[in-house]
């Protein structure tokens, strides 16, 4: 019996000649091995994800599970989203803090308003059962 990597080179080639889509699913549904198995051969993963760029309209698109290198950002730029970011994070825990203050205040009015049922069903009960 072929082993994972032959079956997937196999179909790799298989999939190619026929000019079907290629996607690292595609060659695995074809080679009839478990899903995700591509990942476990990074240099054939990398010819499949070649040969989908190569027939892809965007490539951007197909490289973007791929690691790809940091970018370098001003200092300056950085610092400054530093700051936004908290100034935001502290606008937000007082939100949530009003947030807090506001369903305590309802839990309030609707306890009041349930005592306040509570207390005046008994009184209409009897003015509802005296007839004049």
């Amino acid at each position: 019996m072929a082993n994972v990597k032959t079956k997937l080179m196999n179909a790799f080639e298989a999939l190619k000649k026929e000019g079907k889509k290629i996607s690292p699913y595609a060659v695995e549904k074809r080679a009839g091995v478990a899903n995700g198995s591509c990942k476990n051969h990074p240099a054939l993963l990398d010819m499949i994800l070649a040969e989908k760029a190569h027939f892809h309209a965007n490539p951007q698109v197909v490289n973007k599970g791929l690691p790809t290198k940091k970018k370098q950002v001003d200092k300056k730029k950085h610092d400054d989203l530093v700051e936004s970011n908290k100034r935001l994070r502290a606008e937000n825990d007082q939100f949530r803090e009003e947030m807090k203050v506001m369903a305590t205040s309802v839990a309030q009015l609707t306890w009041e308003l349930h005592r306040y049922k509570t207390a005046t069903k008994g009184n209409s009960d009897k003015f509802r059962s005296i007839k004049v």
